[in-house]
């Protein structure tokens, strides 16, 4: 007997904006965290062209800042 199954939905790929974006925001981060200055001149060190800063950098900013904030619930 033949038995059909339904494929299981995947997560949509990722896509190159995404990574570069992701890639920048990590990178962010870890500049911040070290205590370094983020600028496109210091981004640069990390292989983003200034082009790339100017384009995502915004996006890349907003990332990284949802990704640093923590909330910490009371359980009072």
């Amino acid at each position: 007997m033949i038995k059909f199954k339904q494929k299981s939905i995947s997560k949509p790929a990722q896509t190159c904006r995404d990574s570069v974006v992701v890639r920048m925001a990590d990178a962010m981060r870890e500049m911040a965290f070290s205590g370094e200055n983020v600028s496109p001149d210091t981004l640069a060190h990390y292989g983003f062209t200034h082009d790339i800063v100017e384009k995502f950098g915004e996006r890349a900013v907003a990332l990284a800042r949802r990704l640093s904030v923590r909330q910490v619930a009371s359980h009072a």
